[in-house]
C-alpha cells in the first residue's frame, strides 16, 4: 500500500495530531490509510468555550465548540401542529448574521468579514490571514457551491454565554460545516470548519468491521435516514480516534450498499446477507483495494483504559490559572499536591506538538493524568496545563512556535516558585515529543529549572525527524522500494522550497508549480507509489508554511543539549516510530559526553512506542487499540529518578 507524505507528515495524533489543517503541525505520523484531507479546521478562536473534537488526517487535535451534528436541510418538509394554523418562525438574528458572514467569505470580501470579529479574533485572524485560510479550504475541498442548511446551539463557559451557528455548505468535494461562534456582544469569537455529518432521525444502524491493510483498523459505520427519507452514512475509525467522518453519497438497493467519501478518494461496495446482519465487500482508496466485512452491532465497542485514576484521591487537585503577561496569554491547569506537609519537589509537564489538553488526551488515553497521579502519590507536586487555545487557556494573537511556547513554560516555573507547597529549588520540567524539545531549551534560559526529563525528545532538526519518521511509518505499513523513494523525494522537494523562500505566498506557488511539473514526468507506477494527485498535494502546501512548521523544520536541539547542566533523564521507546531512538539517542549521548554533563541517564526502553505504551509494532494504529496508557516500568523509572535526587527530606 502506498504511503503519502501528508498521511505520514501532518497528522493529528499525539504528538499528538494533529493540529488542524491550518494550524501548526505535529511530530506525529498516521497510518497511511483513510485520512488524507478531511479534517476539523480550527481557523481561530478567542476565549470561547471549547471541547474535544477529533481531527482526521490533520497535523493536530482540534479544540472546538460542542458540535452535535449539522442542521436539517432548509428544504426539508417540517411537520405542522394538528388543528392549529402554522405561522412562520421569525428568523434567528444570529443565524442570519452567520449566513451573511459566510456569504462574505464566499464572495472574497474578507475585509468586511473581519469587521465582525471581536478584538482577540481580529488579532488572531486579520483579513489577509482569513483570505489565505479560505483559499486553503477551497484548495482542499474544491470550490464553494452553496449554503444549504443552518442550525445553532447556545452554551455557557467561564460565566459567559456563546452561540455557535453551523452553516452547512456544499463544496465540490463534499459538504463542510462552517461554524461561526458569537459572543454575547454579537461579535464573532470563534471560527471553525469541519466535515458536515448528516443529521438523521430515528434509530441509527451500527455496522462494525476490521480493515486489514498492514495494520488493523476498526471501522464503525453509522447508517440512518435524514428528515427527507434519504440514506445517510458516516463512519468512525476507532483505532485512529476519528469520529463522524461523513460519506458524501450512500445507497442501499437490492441487497447492495455503496458509500463514497470524495475527499478521501475512498469507496466501499458490499453485499448484505439474507439475514441483514452482515455486509461482505471491498474498501477502495486510491490504488489500494482491501476486503472489508461489516457486522450489525447493537452498540459501539467499549474502550477500556484501566490506568485512568479514579477517585477518591489521596492528594489535593487544584484547578488554577496564571498568565504569560508578555504575550497576553491566560494559562489554565491543574496542580496536584501530596497530602504530606511541604514544601515538595515539583514538575511541570509539557505536551507534544499540536493543541492538547492538560491530560495530553489521545484515543481516550490521558498520559499526563496518569503521570500526575503516579508522581503525586510519590510526594511530587505536578502542574499540567492546557495548551494555547485549548480548554481554559487562551490562544493568543499570533500562531506560536516552539520558542514562543517556551515562554509559557518559563511562566509556569515562575508560578510554581510562588506556591507554598513547592520547594523553589526543586522545580523540574518533563516534556513529551515536542515538549522534549522545549524542556531543555527552557532549562538553558533560566537557572530555576532543577532537572529535566525528556520523553521521546529529539536531537536533530525537524526535517531530519520527518524523513526518518515517514520512512519508518511507511515500512511498518508495508511500503517498500519505490514508494519509500517517492515519499523521500516529495518531502525534499517541498522542504527545500520552504527553507529557501520566506514569503508564504511565493513558497506555496513554488511548491505547487514544482509538484505539478514533477508529477507530469512520472509514470503510472511512480504515481501509484506516491499515492496522491498533484492537485491534492499542492492544495495542502500552505499549511507547511506556518510559523510553527517553519521553525520546527530547521530548529536543531543539539546545541541546547550541549549547554544544559541540570540533571537530565532521557527516555525513548525502542519501538517509537515517530522519534526514532537510533536516530536521536546516540547524538544525545555524544553531546552530553562532549559537554561533560555531570548527571544524566539515557534509556532506550524495550517494546515501548512513542506514547510509552507496551507495543507489538510501534505503529500509530496501535495507540488506540492498546489498553495500557503508560507502561508501569516507565512510570517507576521516572519516579525513582526524581525522588532519588529531589525527595523531600524527612
Amino acid at each position: 500500500m502506498s504511503h503519502s507524505l501528508f498521511r505520514g507528515l501532518i497528522h493529528g495524533l499525539q504528538s499528538s495530531i494533529p493540529h488542524t489543517l491550518i494550524a501548526r503541525g505535529r511530530l506525529a505520523a498516521c497510518t497511511p490509510l483513510l485520512f488524507g484531507l478531511i479534517g476539523s479546521v480550527a481557523l481561530a478562536q478567542s476565549a470561547a468555550p471549547t471541547s474535544t473534537h477529533p481531527v482526521v488526517g490533520s497535523a493536530k487535535v482540534a479544540r472546538e465548540f460542542a458540535a452535535l451534528g449539522v442542521g436539517q436541510d432548509d428544504s426539508a418538509p417540517k411537520p405542522a401542529t394538528p388543528d392549529k394554523p402554522t405561522t412562520p418562525e421569525k428568523p434567528d438574528k444570529t443565524e442570519v448574521a452567520a449566513k451573511g458572514f459566510v456569504e462574505l467569505l464566499t464572495k472574497g470580501e474578507f475585509e468586511k468579514a473581519a469587521k465582525n470579529f471581536d478584538e482577540t479574533m481580529l488579532k488572531a485572524m486579520p483579513a489577509p490571514k482569513l483570505k489565505q485560510t479560505w483559499s486553503s479550504i477551497e484548495q482542499q475541498s474544491g470550490k464553494f457551491q452553496k449554503q444549504r442548511a443552518i442550525r445553532s446551539e447556545t452554551t455557557k463557559a467561564n460565566g459567559k454565554e456563546y452561540k455557535a451557528v453551523f452553516v452547512t455548505c456544499d463544496f465540490e468535494k463534499g459538504p463542510l460545516d462552517v461554524q461561526v461562534v458569537y459572543a454575547a456582544n454579537g461579535k464573532v469569537s470563534g471560527l471553525f470548519v469541519k466535515p458536515a455529518k448528516p443529521q438523521t432521525v430515528g434509530k441509527e444502524e451500527l455496522w462494525l468491521g476490521e480493515l486489514d491493510a498492514g495494520v488493523k483498523l476498526r471501522i464503525l459505520v453509522h447508517l440512518g435516514k435524514t428528515v427527507d427519507g434519504k440514506l445517510a452514512a458516516s463512519f468512525d475509525s476507532l483505532d485512529q480516534g476519528q469520529k463522524g467522518i461523513p460519506f458524501d453519497t450512500a445507497t442501499r438497493e437490492n441487497g447492495k450498499v455503496k458509500f463514497m467519501a470524495k475527499a478521501l478518494n475512498a469507496t466501499y461496495e458490499g453485499t448484505v446477507n439474507e439475514a441483514g446482519t452482515e455486509i461482505e465487500g471491498e474498501w477502495k482508496q486510491g490504488p489500494g483495494k482491501f476486503p472489508l466485512k461489516f457486522k450489525l452491532v447493537d452498540a459501539p465497542p467499549q474502550t477500556n483504559r484501566p490506568q485512568l485514576p479514579k477517585p477518591p484521591f489521596p492528594y489535593k487537585a487544584i484547578d488554577l490559572e496564571y498568565e504569560n503577561a508578555a504575550e497576553g496569554i491566560k494559562i489554565a491547569g491543574t496542580l496536584t499536591v501530596p497530602p504530606e506537609a511541604g514544601p515538595h519537589p515539583a514538575v511541570l509537564l509539557i505536551t507534544g506538538s499540536g493543541s492538547q489538553d492538560r491530560d495530553e488526551t489521545i484515543f481516550e488515553h490521558k498520559p499526563f493524568l496518569v503521570l500526575a497521579d503516579y508522581l503525586t502519590r510519590r510526594g511530587i507536586v505536578v502542574l499540567r496545563v492546557d495548551d494555547r487555545g485549548v480548554g481554559g487557556t487562551t490562544k493568543g494573537a499570533v500562531e506560536a512556535t516552539s520558542a514562543d511556547l517556551a515562554g509559557d513554560v518559563r511562566c509556569g516555573v515562575e508560578f510554581l516558585k510562588q506556591r507554598p507547597e513547592v520547594d523553589p529549588a526543586k522545580i523540574g520540567l518533563m516534556g513529551h515529543s515536542e515538549g522534549g524539545i522545549i524542556a531543555p531549551l527552557v532549562a538553558t534560559q533560566t537557572p530555576d529549572v532543577a532537572f529535566v526529563v525528556m520523553l521521546a525528545g529529539t536531537s536533530v532538526t525537524g526535517e531530519q525527524v520527518l524523513y526518518e519518521q515517514g520512512a519508518a511509518i511507511a515500512k511498518a505499513s508495508g511500503a517498500a522500494g519505490k514508494a519509500l523513494a517517492m515519499q523521500r523525494e516529495l518531502q525534499q522537494r517541498m522542504f527545500s522550497v520552504i527553507n529557501a523562500e520566506p514569503d508564504n505566498d511565493k513558497a506555496v506557488a513554488a511548491i505547487q508549480q514544482n509538484l505539478t511539473e514533477w508529477m507530469a514526468t512520472l509514470d503510472d507506477e511512480s504515481k501509484q507509489a506516491l499515492g496522491e494527485s498533484a492537485e491534492t498535494l499542492s492544495g495542502q502546501a500552505r499549511r507547511l508554511c506556518s510559523p510553527w512548521f517553519r521553525y520546527f523544520l530547521t530548529y536543531d536541539p543539539l546545541p541546547v543539549l550541549k549547554k544544559i547542566r541540570c540533571p537530565l533523564l532521557v527516555l525513548n521507546g525502542a519501538k517509537d516510530l515517530q522519534v526514532l531512538p537510533e536516530q536521536n539517542l546516540p547524538l544525545i549521548r555524544e553531546a552530553l559526553a562532549e559537554s561533560k554533563h555531570p548527571d544524566y541517564e539515557i534509556h532506550e526502553l524495550p517494546n515501548l512506542n512513542h506514547l510509552f505504551q507496551t507495543s507489538a509494532t510501534g505503529a500509530v494504529a496501535e495507540y488506540g487499540q492498546i489498553e495500557e496508557t503508560f507502561a508501569p516500568s516507565a512510570l517507576k523509572l521516572v519516579g525513582d529518578w526524581i525522588t532519588k535526587r529531589f525527595a523531600k527530606a524527612s
